[in-house]
């Protein structure tokens, strides 16, 4: 599905100029709609019947964007005069059986055809209850004397390339749960847990940089993946940075959320060093250095389900902080990846901040920037919706869309 959607429905007239509604995120944007009839004509009747015909018409375009009234967060209504104020509002709440949405009238407009109203509205699209569900499966894959777990969800026969998704320190396969749901309506999306994280052993306590891409090639073998575009959030940047290196056909793209991947040149360790440090972690509910401050004051909650999330394996986080600063890449390997490059980054990120991030952009050959406004360094949890947008839009590029 495209980040962006034109709604057109056949009976309702349109001006060829736009489209009946677009659908764009979870939000569906309805045209200013008339009372017309299926010819372009304004219904006749009078006033009343005007007014119902435009209500008609956007109820058939809202059925069209699978919703409807209930769904309708706001509606603005246009009246060439405003004495049909009281008369329009008769026919109006003829369509809500409980409270209506937020609306603004304007009157005294000059409206198309000689039209009496126009309205138009903004409804919320959510997913059709009787949609079938994305297929998942779940095992493990022995590799190097450990038990490597992953999850698939989606079609598997979908043409799409499929998305892989390889958390950071602080988290494991379930971090992703704001993201898989989302990508598996349209493509194969797979997680899976680092040695010592989630459900995967780590009976050589090797967990880290040195052995992850070798780890995750396993995974994608045993599920027979050859082709897709991998996502690595912090230490998983390390990961695909080390997997799209020693398997130059299998990444499509690369995606970096909050990561440098392991490149260290002068200049972005001049940009890291004038990084403002983080105030010191306190031990309360919450607080994480993975996670903006203002993010764990605004969703405690969230931000407990993150710290519990970090703590479910055997992973010793100053160890693996440690073996991540060892491996380090520079302009020879930036050069290999000459597949396209998205990175994401929060905009309060203090472990990598966006000036970083912007200079290990201009290191890599074919990369784009997106910082994620409020967010800190882990933005694809604090702010999911703006993170799925971010990379719907990189995937659909890649799909063939428009840019």
């Amino acid at each position: 599905m495209a980040p962006v959607q034109r709604v057109v429905v056949p009976g309702v007239h349109r001006l060829t100029q736009f489209a009946h509604a677009t659908r764009a995120g979870d939000y569906v944007y309805v045209s200013g709609t008339l009372g017309t009839d299926a010819s372009g004509a304004l219904v006749t009747g009078g006033l009343a019947a005007e007014i119902d015909q435009t209500l008609t018409n956007l109820t058939t375009i809202l059925a069209a964007a699978d919703c409807g009234w209930d769904d309708v967060a706001s509606v603005s209504v246009y009246l060439a005069d405003l004495d049909d104020f009281a008369a329009m509002n008769e026919v109006y709440e003829r369509y809500f059986d409980g409270p209506p949405p937020a609306r603004i009238t304007v009157g005294g407009v000059d409206l198309a055809l000689g039209a009496r109203v126009e309205m138009q509205c903004v409804a919320y699209a959510h997913r059709a209850t009787n949609a079938a569900a994305p297929a998942r499966r779940t095992g493990f894959v022995e590799h190097d004397g450990e038990h490597l777990y992953y999850e698939v969800v989606g079609d598997e026969s979908s043409e799409l390339t499929p998305l892989v998704l390889c958390h950071g320190a602080g988290g494991n396969h379930a971090s992703w749960f704001q993201q898989v749901a989302h990508f598996a309506a349209e493509r194969l999306v797979i997680t899976w847990d680092h040695r010592g994280y989630g459900r995967s052993s780590d009976r050589g306590d090797q967990t880290g940089p040195l052995v992850a891409s070798g780890d995750l090639l396993a995974v994608l073998d045993a599920i027979g993946i050859d082709r897709a575009d991998l996502v690595g959030q912090s230490m998983g940047g390390w990961t695909v940075v080390a997997a799209a290196l020693a398997r130059p056909h299998l990444a499509r793209s690369l995606v970096l959320t909050d990561s440098t991947g392991g490149f260290t040149t002068d200049r972005l360790l001049a940009q890291r060093d004038r990084v403002r440090p983080r105030a010191p972690l306190r031990d309360v509910l919450g607080d994480h250095p993975a996670l903006g401050e203002a993010f764990s004051a605004r969703s405690p909650e969230l931000a407990h389900l993150y710290q519990s999330l970090g703590r479910m394996g055997t992973a010793d986080p100053d160890t693996v902080i440690m073996r991540l600063l060892d491996v380090t890449y520079g302009e020879n390997e930036a050069a290999q990846l000459t597949m396209p490059s998205l990175l994401i980054v929060g905009d309060h990120d203090q472990l990598f901040a966006p000036a970083v991030i912007r200079s290990l952009a201009d290191l890599l050959p074919d990369a784009r920037v997106v910082e994620v406004s409020g967010a800190g360094h882990s933005p694809y949890f604090e702010e999911p919706q703006r993170w799925n947008e971010a990379l719907d839009s990189f995937l659909h590029w890649l799909d063939g869309g428009p840019s």
